[in-house]
């Protein structure tokens, strides 16, 4: 190999490393750790400080509008933990006491958490209602034949 196979060799290996690198430390600063409540609450003190997500339902009641301009605090819940939220932007139509909520921010010293993103889940028409096999249809029925083929 020559001098200039040499050089190129030696460029491709530096651009090469130069964007695993910069793809790296991308991915990292866009990493955003996805908690429940009660993870988030057990595990803050050590937590790095950078944003997280926390999944939780809105405590029914617990929604304080801003007198003046936007903007909500409330409290999400997993059922056994409890969490304070503010968010200081506009609501989502389907962001309600009850409504399933993601959170993305960060916690302050003063023990809120201060929301830049907020998504209120909403429930699906889709969602399976119950169980039960309808009784018309029987276990074993086999579709009809056409005939057809």
């Amino acid at each position: 190999m020559g001098r200039k196979g040499i050089q190129l060799t030696v460029g491709l290996v530096i651009i090469a490393g130069g964007l695993v690198t910069l793809a790296g430390v991308s991915f990292k600063q866009n990493l955003v750790y996805y908690l429940t409540v009660g993870e988030y609450i057990e595990q803050r003190a050590d937590l790095p400080p950078q944003g997280f997500r926390v999944n939780g339902r809105v405590v029914p009641g617990s929604v304080v509008r801003a007198e003046e301009g936007i903007g909500v605090t409330f409290a999400i819940t997993d059922g056994e933990h409890q969490m304070d939220v503010s968010y200081a932007k506009e609501l989502p139509d389907t962001f309600k006491g009850g409504a399933e909520v993601v959170v993305e921010g960060r916690a302050t010293t003063d023990g809120v958490f201060h929301a830049s993103f907020l998504l209120a889940k909403c429930p699906s028409k889709y969602e399976k209602q119950g169980s039960e096999h309808p009784g018309e249809i029987p276990m074993d029925a086999q579709p009809p034949d056409s005939g057809a083929f």
